[in-house]
């Protein structure tokens, strides 16, 4: 997309995303009321101007941001919406800001600030880390002491920034020799794509946007007791990888929650067969080179501990896994990656989250390698 800014014309890049998911019902996080949020998010891809979008498609009612501002080190500056420092957002709806001037570099921190003056409730969000201010609109304010960081080991839980109503961080001025959508649930939205961001350099011109939801499914929608665990992969490809701008590269990325969640969670009814699987693979690839859009497929790792030991759940992700391998896609083998090479239906402790589930930071890491050890090939 393009837009005319002082007789220039200038493109829009995807330095940063999200894939935002249903919230409302479930008490993760209590709403907002005359309270400003931060979010901080790092640009994989640098540029001269930058924009955000700001959705509120999960919502009963319309959200009024009061005031925001977007920050890159030491300079803010106000966020319009045409013109307006005020705007409300239609449930249903998303808005970009104004363009605004502002040098992002790659891997630089871009921090969002969205002031919510009156009762709104969380409801359309991604991501696991925010910060939200005392009563008051702080938007654009410096904090008068850094914030302390907290050291995390290696086998902490790896949850990237996000938050509420931000989607897509833009920037223009920048050309980007690929733009990579990241697709999947939780092992992705638990931040691979931005570990391997970082890993590149910023003279890759490369962007990585991660859209990825936890809990998520290729064929079937979230349970409705836990609609944040978002619309199935082939309902929301429309959005999330044919709406990401310039995309011009798709890794699928999946976790095991296809045949993970039936008689677990769901029915066992909606436990699918690996024909049934591969189909929902097919669709999305098919997709996906319908745009242009060239494919990239990972394997998928272990089952958690309450289903590793399920053989026909296990043997369904090993037969999956070996389609995936012999497929003519370039494959990223996050299973070889992170599992146990004594025991191959486990995560190799190093790499393992508290849960034993889920890559832990060293595990989204050694994800992010395995990703630029496949870029040659992805990109050729």
């Amino acid at each position: 997309m393009t837009r005319s800014i002082d007789g220039h014309r200038l493109g829009w890049v995807p330095a940063w995303g999200q894939a935002v998911s249903d919230h409302r019902g479930e008490d993760d996080e209590p709403g907002f009321d005359d309270v400003t949020v931060r979010m901080t998010v790092p640009a994989s891809i640098g540029g001269s101007h930058i924009r955000v979008e700001l959705s509120n498609r999960y919502a009963d009612g319309p959200v009024r941001i009061g005031r925001a501002a977007i920050g890159v080190g030491d300079r803010f500056v106000e966020a319009a919406f045409n013109g307006q420092s005020t705007i409300e957002i239609p449930a249903g709806g998303s808005r970009w800001t104004d363009p605004v001037e502002l040098t992002v570099g790659h891997a630089d921190d871009v921090l969002v600030d969205l002031y919510l003056p009156e009762p709104t409730p969380y409801a359309t969000a991604g991501g696991f880390r925010f910060d939200r201010s005392l009563p008051g609109d702080f938007a654009g304010a410096h904090p008068s002491a850094p914030k302390p960081v907290e050291a995390s080991r290696e086998t902490d839980w790896s949850l990237p920034a996000g938050g509420p109503f931000l989607r897509t961080v833009e920037v223009a001025g920048a050309e980007p020799r690929a733009v990579i959508v990241a697709f999947g649930a939780s092992s992705t939205a638990m931040g691979w794509p931005q570990y391997a961001a970082g890993l590149l350099p910023a003279s890759s011109r490369i962007a990585i946007v991660n859209r990825g939801i936890p809990g998520n499914r290729v064929r079937l929608d979230a349970p409705a007791k836990t609609p944040s665990w978002g619309l199935a992969g082939l309902t929301r490809f429309d959005d999330d990888v044919l709406g990401t701008a310039g995309a011009t590269h798709l890794v699928i990325a999946y976790n095991s929650n296809d045949w993970g969640l039936p008689g677990h969670v769901t029915s066992i009814e909606e436990m699918p067969t690996l024909d049934q699987l591969i189909d929902g693979y097919q669709q999305l690839i098919r997709r996906a080179e319908a745009a242009g859009i060239t494919v990239a497929l990972a394997t998928v790792t272990p089952l958690g501990p309450e289903l590793r030991g399920d053989a026909a759940r296990e043997e369904l992700r090993q037969e999956l896994n070996e389609w995936i391998r012999s497929s003519e896609h370039t494959c990223l083998d996050f299973d070889a990656a992170i599992s146990s090479p004594t025991d191959p239906s486990r995560l190799q402790p190093e790499y393992a989250a508290p849960d034993d589930t889920h890559p832990s930071i060293n595990g989204s890491k050694r994800l992010a390698q395995a990703m630029i050890d496949a870029l040659a090939q992805l990109l050729s």
